[in-house]
């Protein structure tokens, strides 16, 4: 189980960088350690990542249950599973982890729901409208941008997993195993 648990009272560095820092980088779950009180506070630190929030003086039952409750919902967690071109593609969704034959991939945030949205739409050509649409709804990119993370994706995973449709867009090739 991978947990991140960190008072947000760093030398060097604030606590809510920190926080965004690794939730750029990485899904590890994290839980933070504060005395800060305030319900804004929270909220801010939820925002840039943070998974759960505890307040000092905390006690340690308290976070030994919390942890707890991550190690169940990881263990239990949905798993989309394809059989592609290039091995098997498995997306833990709870943890939004990706692994090809059993070896872990990262991902950024953007590049995670773009492939997820491709493996839950396998073999079905997806426009850069449709892709944009599900997965950047909130963005003022261009259908271009697409390329550009259709690139990464394929630097990540090889090249013979993503298939350029040419005047249509990109299809995932893979089949869903059960």
């Amino acid at each position: 189980m991978d947990v991140i648990v960190s008072d947000l009272m760093l030398e060097g560095m604030q606590g809510d960088a920190f926080v965004e820092t690794i939730r750029y980088a990485s899904d590890v779950h994290i839980i933070v350690l504060t005395a800060k009180t305030t319900l804004d506070s929270k909220l801010d630190l939820l925002k840039k990542g943070a998974d759960d929030y505890i307040y000092k003086p905390f006690s340690i039952d308290e976070l030994l249950l919390k942890l707890s409750n991550i190690e169940s919902r990881i263990n239990a967690e949905r798993t989309l599973t394809l059989k592609t071109p290039v091995g098997d593609l498995a997306i833990k969704e709870k943890t939004n982890r990706v692994f090809l034959d059993e070896t872990r991939i990262p991902f950024n945030s953007t590049e995670y729901r773009i492939l997820r949205y491709m493996v839950k739409n396998a073999e079905q050509v997806l426009s850069r409208e449709q892709i944009l649409t599900a997965c950047l709804e909130d963005s003022d990119a261009f259908d271009r941008i697409i390329d550009a993370y259709v690139k990464k994706l394929r630097q990540k995973l090889g090249s013979k997993l993503i298939e350029t449709v040419y005047g249509a867009g990109y299809r995932l090739r893979g089949e869903k195993h059960a």
